[in-house]
């Protein structure tokens, strides 16, 4: 077999998405109007620029593709791989690797300094493959699933708290008040960019925001639950959780919230005391170009 890389369009989109659902047709949603907007506005969201991925090509044929992100990481210019995919027939052979290398000199010549990934763990040959090209693991998140149905919501906040829609272009304010750096598909820099529904509760004292929840529909996520530390340990988060849980119409079995960074043994107890359960757990990692 052969194929040709060369970088992509957006006017590509088509293709990219029908080459994605074929790339992941064991589990993901089959190719329709929705599952083309799901995958958009997830491009959208992780700042990826089409003229920086890669497509690779036998003959008109696109048999595999990488999405690539470019954003501010930590004060420096960094990529991500948004998405890579290689369809059926042509793993197994170097594609993913050779579209990488396809793509870093054009990155180096933007300025980019870093290229992220996150892998999940059980993924043993991916990640072997990565520290092979140079990737070293910077962190490790956990993924926890909530069934709403077994959750109480609780009104136990002290003092209590209003909870009320946060506007979406101000959610970066609360960067200082987190403990780590959000992963990339979850930082503030992405939730200001989701170009579609998002729901975005503030708690409110005194007319002072002291907590956020933002929710993203489409993925189904909790992207961030931050409260400012100073009004840590009032009962603020469960206060922003159970208010979601109550008033949002969602028609999945659980809410998920991923990339929780290990590190962080505070979060992790409140989401087990809420009857979050771990499901999966992924690596970050990272190449300094």
């Amino acid at each position: 077999m052969a194929w040709q890389c060369s970088f992509l369009s957006e006017g590509q989109f088509p293709l990219i998405a029908r080459t994605f659902d074929e790339a992941f047709a064991d589990y993901y949603l089959k190719s329709t109007r929705k599952a083309e907007q799901w995958l958009y506005n997830r491009a959208a969201k992780n700042a990826v620029e089409y003229d920086y991925s890669v497509g690779a090509f036998d003959g008109d044929r696109m048999v595999g593709l990488t999405l690539i992100g470019i954003d501010d990481w930590q004060g420096q210019l960094a990529a991500f791989d948004a998405g890579t995919g290689i369809i059926p027939d042509y793993r197994g052979m170097g594609l993913a690797r050779e579209m990488f290398d396809f793509a870093v000199p054009k990155l180096r010549q933007r300025g980019v300094k870093k290229f992220l990934l996150e892998v999940l763990q059980v993924n043993e040959p991916a990640i072997k493959a990565y520290k092979k090209t140079g990737f070293r693991i910077t962190r490790e998140f956990d993924c926890f699933g909530l069934d709403h149905k077994v959750y109480k919501p609780s009104n136990s906040s002290k003092p209590p708290v209003e909870i009320r829609p946060f506007p979406q272009r101000q959610v970066a304010t609360f960067r200082k008040h987190s403990d780590w750096q959000p992963s990339w598909e979850n930082n503030f820099a992405t939730i200001e960019r989701i170009p579609d529904e998002l729901v975005i509760n503030g708690a409110y004292l005194d007319d002072k925001c002291v907590g956020l929840l933002a929710y993203y529909p489409l993925l189904n996520w909790i992207m961030s639950l931050v409260v400012k530390k100073e009004y840590r340990r009032q009962g603020i988060a469960t206060a922003l959780l159970s208010h979601f849980i109550r008033n949002f119409n969602y028609d999945y079995p659980q809410i998920n919230l991923v990339n929780v960074d290990r590190s962080d043994d505070g979060m992790l107890g409140f989401l087990y005391r809420m009857s979050f359960k771990l499901y999966t757990s992924q690596y970050e990692m990272e190449l300094e170009l």
